[in-house]
């Protein structure tokens, strides 16, 4: 049931997402922009602190099915242990999207393609496929337990680190 639930629910991000953002063809994902500098900034931050809601609902459905033995005594441990995680992880988000946006070419196109690999540009590249590999592995974990709330969030975050590669690599 989680299975399903989440592979819908990832379904539906993603249909919503191909509709706002008008792509119809396969071919019309090459015209798809980014975020300016400024909307990285707010939505990175508005979705990172979405993630807090997720966190309790998620725990929640999981205690009123049953999902936990009944000498189990709160949720409330988890829930903690993960809110606070996000707010420590909330200060490396802004560090990290300061350095990643300085000098950059926000708005862009999202699939850009360097016109000469250098050193800067492949350490670009590595790093930021490292956190779609990471991010991927996210969106795959909250899929398969279910964690409803929490599917769109990683998902946007996939459009983020994207759309910073495309900012880092179009400044070359």
């Amino acid at each position: 049931m989680d299975l399903g639930s989440g592979i819908a629910i990832a379904s539906l991000t993603i249909f919503i997402f191909l509709i706002c953002k008008k792509i119809k063809i396969f071919s019309d994902l090459k015209n798809v922009k980014t975020f300016g500098k400024a909307a990285v900034f707010i939505s990175a931050n508005i979705a990172h602190f979405l993630k807090i809601p997720a966190i309790v609902w998620y725990y929640d459905f999981r205690l009123g099915r049953g999902d936990y033995p009944w000498f189990a005594d709160a949720v409330a441990i988890p829930i903690m242990e993960e809110t606070f995680a996000n707010l420590v992880l909330f200060v490396l988000l802004n560090i990290f999207l300061i350095l990643t946006t300085i000098k950059t070419n926000l708005p862009t196109q999202l699939w850009v393609k360097a016109k000469k690999y250098s050193k800067p540009i492949i350490l670009w590249e590595l790093l930021f496929g490292f956190l779609l590999l990471y991010n991927f592995n996210e969106v795959v974990r909250t899929v398969r337990v279910g964690d409803h709330l929490a599917i769109p969030i990683t998902l946007f975050f996939t459009y983020i680190i994207l759309t910073l590669r495309a900012g880092q690599i179009s400044k070359y």
